[in-house]
């Protein structure tokens, strides 16, 4: 019975001393609910002690460090099942197919940086115009940013250049220019504004700023700009002589229609 004893405690004695799950957690940093879904998973399978506890051996380590080299590759973790229990060859297969998906997410995450790394630029300090763009003064984004720089539509008007291709950029110009043109001769034949056609033309201009949304308000605004700001003045008058003034009175004359109160125009 001695021996018998003996032999028990001597087995007992070399039975290795597992970790608790707050300890393994705390080795590993990460949390104690993942290391418990990972075992939901069927990714872990740590034995329990005399008092149930969860005992990590060594092996739990080793195949928990595994585990994390293969979620720190992006591999998904029903695939990381696979991989811990497959033969080499399998899981190289794996692997490589793993770095493909790797190399297209890396390939998208480098478009979003540059992306993001224009739009800071273009939000701080604003970007030289294209020759086209410099045509028209109310594109000059220099002058955008020093008036409208600390206005969210400066921020929007910066997404909407950082994230439009040039062929839409130059779709959306052409549309521009259309409705200049149409307003030029609408006040060559005489339109008066506060008419029927005169409103109808106010909307496609409001419509055609394109580089942020405008309401009436807001286009009140422009349009008493577009008049006594000598560069735009000069732009809208070069098309047709007087077409600056006339186009604020449009614009005006139909935000007026629409409640907006012309003696207390706010830019909102």
């Amino acid at each position: 019975m001695s021996d018998t004893n003996t032999d028990k405690t001597s087995w007992a004695s070399t039975e290795p001393i597992g970790l608790r799950v707050s300890e393994v957690a705390q080795m590993f940093h990460v949390s104690v609910r993942m290391l418990r879904h990972w075992e939901d998973l069927g990714l872990l399978s740590p034995r329990r002690d005399a008092s149930g506890y969860r005992a990590y051996v060594p092996g739990d380590l080793n195949r928990l460090r595994r585990l994390l080299v293969y979620k720190e590759l992006g591999v998904p973790a029903t695939r990381i099942g696979r991989l811990l229990d497959a033969p080499a060859p399998q899981v190289v297969k794996e692997l490589k197919a793993g770095r493909n998906d790797l190399e297209k997410r890396l390939h998208h995450l480098r478009k979003i940086l540059d992306e993001t790394d224009r739009l800071i630029d273009m939000a701080e300090k604003g970007t030289t115009m294209t020759n086209t763009e410099n045509a028209n003064p109310d594109l000059r984004q220099s002058e955008a940013k020093n008036r409208w720089g600390d206005t969210k539509q400066w921020m929007e008007f910066a997404e909407r250049q950082t994230t439009t291709d040039g062929k839409t950029k130059m779709k959306q110009e052409r549309h521009m220019r259309e409705v200049e043109t149409k307003l030029a001769d609408a006040k060559r034949r005489g339109v008066k504004p506060g008419s029927d056609e005169a409103n109808e033309l106010a909307e496609q201009h409001r419509a055609s700023l394109y580089h942020y949304e405008v309401t009436p308000s807001m286009q009140v605004c422009l349009g008493r700009m577009y008049a006594a700001d000598p560069r735009f003045k000069k732009h809208y008058d070069d098309i047709e002589p007087g077409l600056a003034q006339w186009l604020c009175e449009v614009i005006e004359s139909n935000a007026a229609t629409r409640g907006v109160d012309l003696d207390n125009v706010a830019w909102k």
